[in-house]
């Protein structure tokens, strides 16, 4: 099979999962998202071992999972404080010339991905309980379309008319024009959600997501790819046949999703403000 095909045939399983997931928005909806989380700490730790510092497996995802009990019991910061002293205690294992690597390395892979990316089980559930049940499913599609026509926009401007380069050592192929296409085309996406389908949304809501999807979500891709390279491996895993691995597909994603919580809930009057 080629990679083309296969590709194809993963977003024409994953993508009706992905949205079901979205709709529901309740316990399988954290269920996606602690597997998106979880399978993406395992790349990024797979891919900290690769810059050399052996960091452990076991300890730092159960201190990915002790992030993600925060949504099942009240009282999960003691799971997390005593899962960073076991990553501590980790860290004594191996060479002493490597120990500030495989500390920092663990409690990295912590925040990123599943700390970020846990961000969009708040961004779901807080709009279950502020808008209309349509809406609040939009509210968190909209990040996602966000992502995809931002891709998709930047994709097709850097090819057709990309000259200056955004990003030379990290991504020699993204370009500002290609950057700037990626932009618009999340301006376009947030001004349609607007008018067809989001009536709570402002329209300075409109201009920051747009902005938190179509350029801050273009740095989460930056920055994985600063990994991938620092790694020396074109994926970080093979997990999605023909899309690489969960860091590769879900890179853009789990780097908005905190700003867009931020903004949703202190700035924006649609789930807090």
């Amino acid at each position: 099979m080629t990679q083309g095909v296969s590709r194809i045939l993963t977003a024409v399983v994953g993508i009706p999962l992905v949205l079901i997931a979205l709709w529901q928005g309740n316990w399988l909806f954290f269920g996606f998202i602690t597997i998106v989380a979880l399978a993406g700490q395992w790349e990024m730790l797979r891919l900290i071992r690769k810059t050399g510092p052996n960091v452990e497996t076991l300890l730092p995802l159960l201190a990915g999972g002790a992030v993600m009990s925060r949504f099942l019991i009240d009282t999960w910061p003691p799971f997390l404080v005593g899962a960073l002293l076991l990553l501590a205690i980790g860290t004594l294992r191996g060479k002493v010339e490597d120990a500030v690597g495989r500390f920092t390395g663990a409690v990295a892979s912590v925040i990123y991905p599943v700390l970020f990316v846990s961000f969009l089980i708040d961004i779901r559930w807080t709009a279950s309980e502020m808008l209309p049940e349509n809406e609040s499913f939009l509210l968190i599609l909209l990040l996602f379309v966000l992502i995809w026509a931002t891709d998709s926009g930047a994709y097709y401007t850097g090819k057709t008319i990309g000259k200056h380069k955004f990003a030379p050592e990290t991504s020699p192929n993204k370009t500002w024009e290609g950057t700037i296409g990626g932009l618009a085309m999340a301006i376009l996406t947030a001004t349609l959600f607007k008018l067809f389908w989001i009536s709570a949304m402002g329209w300075m809501d409109v201009a920051i997501l747009a902005l938190i999807g179509g350029f801050w979500g273009q740095y989460g891709d930056l920055l994985e790819s600063s990994f991938k390279r620092s790694a020396g491996v074109k994926d970080s895993a093979s997990l999605l046949p023909g899309h690489g691995g969960i860091l590769d597909r879900f890179d853009s994603l789990i780097f908005s999703a905190p700003a867009y919580w931020i903004y949703l809930s202190w700035f924006s009057p649609l789930i807090g403000g």
